[in-house]
């Protein structure tokens, strides 16, 4: 697989460190970004390379909660140097 872009990376280390699955909102928190939207284009890009899934779970509040979860080929992923 090919080397994931700068960010991209960074999101999935995230998920990684974090037990592999997390909610949308502790990544954001956990990069310090400030919407969940600039975390969005990053877990598209694991999902599309197959590292991670979404799984939205309602826990009673007001709308479900969106995890991202590792699949088990990125709980094995490790980047490439090229």
């Amino acid at each position: 697989m090919a080397q994931l872009k700068e960010k991209t990376q960074e999101c999935f280390d995230f998920i990684k460190a974090n037990g592999g699955r997390v909610t949308t909102t502790e990544i954001m928190e956990g990069l310090g970004l400030e919407k969940i939207a600039s975390v969005t284009g990053r877990v598209n890009a694991l999902v599309k390379a197959g590292l991670a899934v979404r799984d939205k779970v309602d826990e009673g509040g007001e709308k479900p909660v969106t995890y991202v979860q590792l699949t088990e080929e990125g709980l094995n992923y490790v980047p490439s140097e090229e």
